[in-house]
């Protein structure tokens, strides 16, 4: 089969590619993704089997993708010197207790990321997507947030120097005073 040959190759865009066309061929393809997502030493090729396994139209496939939970746990070290780089995807990061005081995360891709009791105090997150990220406890006090999503993003605690209101699209976020906004 082509897909165990791309799946071989040393170039992660290769197995990506190769990943995203496994469900073309039924079961043997869903297998192969599944090994993917388990066994890949690489994030993307791993969030590719994932994602890949999640549009599956058998409910054991989606359900395989839905109890795989390591993909919240990607660690990305410096995010500002990633981002400064150029790098602008950072979901699933784990970045508790990270110091993002005053940093340029404009349109960055933080969806699901763990930032609870993050220092963003003064950070740009125009534009960014924080969709599902737990914001738990975290400092956004002067942080600019024109155009941020936060659609399920869990703020429990988190500090605003502004009311929770002046935010757009908060369906199914947790508020920084507990409550759920439906």
């Amino acid at each position: 089969m082509a897909i165990q040959q791309a799946l071989a190759s040393p170039d992660p865009q290769v197995r990506i590619e190769a990943l995203k066309e496994a469900l073309h061929h039924g079961e043997e393809g869903a297998q192969l993704l599944i090994k993917a997502l388990h066994e890949d030493g690489d994030w993307e090729v791993k969030f590719a089997a994932w994602e890949t396994l999640l549009k599956s139209l058998d409910p054991r496939h989606v359900q395989v993708a839905k109890e795989y939970q390591l993909l919240r746990l990607r660690q990305v070290g410096d995010v500002r010197a990633r981002y400064d780089a150029g790098e602008r995807d950072f979901r699933w990061a784990d970045l508790r207790g990270a110091d993002l005081g005053g940093a340029n995360l404009g349109s960055a891709n933080l969806g699901g990321a763990i930032l609870a009791k993050a220092h963003l105090r003064g950070a740009l997150l125009t534009g960014a997507n924080l969709s599902w990220a737990d914001l738990t406890g975290a400092n956004l006090s002067g942080a600019e947030l024109v155009g941020t999503q936060l659609r399920g993003a869990n703020l429990t605690g988190a500090k605003l120097d502004f009311g929770w209101e002046r935010l757009k699209d908060l369906t199914g976020t947790i508020l920084p005073d507990g409550t759920y906004h439906p």
